[in-house]
Formats: C-alpha cells, sequence, structure tokens
C-alpha cells in the first residue's frame, strides 16, 4: 500500500507539466529506489519466515505487481496509454520477483553457516 501510494505520487510530479521545474535526476532516482526497497524488505522478510528464495521472490513478485499497477493507472489518469497498466504490472512482477528473491537468498546466506 505504502509503494503504492509512493508509484502515483511521483508519477504525478513526473508526468504533470506544471511540476517541470523538479529536477529530473532525483526524481527518476526516487522513482526507481523506492520499489526496489519495497521489493527487497517483501523479499527479506518473506525469506526470514520460511528459510526459503521462493517465498522471497513471490513476495516481491506481488509488491512489484502493485506497484506496477499503481504506476499505470496513475499514468493512464494523467493521459498516457492504458498499455501501461499491463506493462507496469507485469515489468513490476518481474522485477519484483527477482529482488525479492535475491533479498531472501542474502537473509539466508547471512544467518545459515556457509550459506545453505
Amino acid at each position: 500500500m505504502v509503494l503504492a501510494v509512493c508509484v502515483v505520487g511521483l508519477a504525478v510530479l513526473g508526468l504533470t507539466p506544471s511540476l517541470a521545474w523538479i529536477p529530473e535526476v532525483p526524481l527518476l532516482s526516487v522513482t526507481f529506489l523506492v520499489p526496489v526497497a519495497a521489493c527487497a524488505v517483501a523479499g527479506y522478510r518473506a525469506g526470514r519466515r520460511t528459510r526459503s528464495p521462493t517465498a522471497g521472490a513471490i513476495a516481491g513478485a506481488v509488491c512489484g505487481a502493485i506497484g506496477g499497477l499503481a504506476g499505470g493507472l496513475a499514468y493512464v489518469a494523467l493521459g498516457k496509454s492504458v498499455l501501461n497498466v499491463l506493462i507496469g504490472t507485469f515489468a513490476g512482477m518481474a522485477g519484483g520477483a527477482a529482488v525479492g528473491a535475491l533479498a531472501a537468498r542474502v537473509r539466508r546466506r547471512a544467518v545459515t553457516p556457509g550459506g545453505e
């Protein structure tokens, strides 16, 4: 939920013509880092509970899909193509799964001697 609110807010900041004075580099950095951090936290927590990278991938995928869906809907609300909803959802799911699995794997190595 927090990710969706952040993504919508960042989409509005980045796409509204009257807010064109906002520098792009910090905006793009935050736009990239917020979803990655959210998916990593979801994957890390799932990995901590189950000790499985698969659970981290699933948690990250769900988190990424929610963020991608929210971003796609924000784009549509601001006059962009409806295709952004589909692309955002699937791109968020794929990226979230990768980040979530990696975070769960890091968690597993941190608590298990030898990483296995």
